[in-house]
């Protein structure tokens, strides 16, 4: 089964891969000051310090941001779309960086879905589950190249015959694949030798509340006291149960269910 990940990162270095490699710490003040940007008036309050392979599963309330200085990464569920071109000028709001990229990956709707923008404007998009493509925007990126090709088709459980109406890769996938042209890994294996582990990027969740919420001393101390946990890992950023994680429509595709 493939990962669920939403994020959002903004890119001011000429090599960000090199950049993510030597990264082992993240900005809280910084990174806190970026998920502001988008809740206006919200408090945000520090809940853990964790990576974003957690924040990318976690599925809760909490805004999960790093902040990486020439890089920086948030991830929520505000940008969960298949539509990435509604979101330009939201991103230019945020910060202004010489590109943003997005990437979703839902394997509950089986849905996949990147984008990029340089400059503010919108390079390319792409959002699509296995049978329709919803958005699709700009030239295709040379990567994109041999799925397009048919080289990663759609694998069936046995006995299921294939849809005729199929895209000839599995959207997640592509996805995926652009986010490790971009930025070094993939949330889903296969991995590769070279990829980066997103449980080794350090990020902060944030709980969102209200206005007129004033921190307490006990915010604080709780956040003290988790942030004494390692960083890496998949544990969840508060104390609720996980919800169970429901196998998508089109969990019969190998791997990208």
């Amino acid at each position: 089964m493939s990962a669920r990940a939403v994020t959002l990162w903004f890119l001011d270095s000429d090599d960000p891969v090199a950049l993510l490699r030597g990264c082992a710490a993240n900005d809280v003040v910084a990174s806190q000051k970026l998920a502001e940007a988008i809740y206006g008036d919200r408090v945000l309050v520090p809940v853990a310090d964790t990576s974003l392979a957690a924040a990318a599963s976690a599925q809760d309330a909490h805004v999960y941001a790093g902040w990486y200085g020439r890089l920086a990464v948030i991830s929520c569920s505000l940008f969960a779309t298949t539509e990435p071109s509604t979101l330009t000028r939201t991103i230019a709001s945020i910060r202004q960086s010489a590109a943003a990229t997005l990437l979703v990956t839902d394997p509950e709707r089986s849905v996949g879905a990147f984008a990029r923008w340089e400059d503010g404007e919108l390079r390319r998009s792409f959002a699509a589950d296995p049978i329709t493509i919803v958005e699709d925007t700009g030239l295709p990126y040379p990567f994109e190249r041999p799925f397009w090709a048919g080289d990663f088709p759609l694998q069936y459980a046995p006995g299921v015959a294939p849809e005729p109406l199929a895209l000839p890769f599995h959207p997640q996938q592509l996805a995926e694949q652009a986010n490790r042209e971009w930025l070094g890994f993939r949330f889903t294996p296969p991995f590769v030798e070279s990829d980066l582990d997103p449980n080794r990027i350090p990020v902060t969740a944030f709980a969102i509340h209200p206005s007129d919420y004033v921190p307490s001393a006990a915010d604080r101390e709780r956040y003290q006291h988790r942030s004494g946990v390692a960083t890496v890992g998949p544990e969840p950023a508060d104390d609720t149960e996980q919800p169970t994680r429901r196998r998508g429509k089109l969990a019969r595709y190998f791997g990208f269910g």
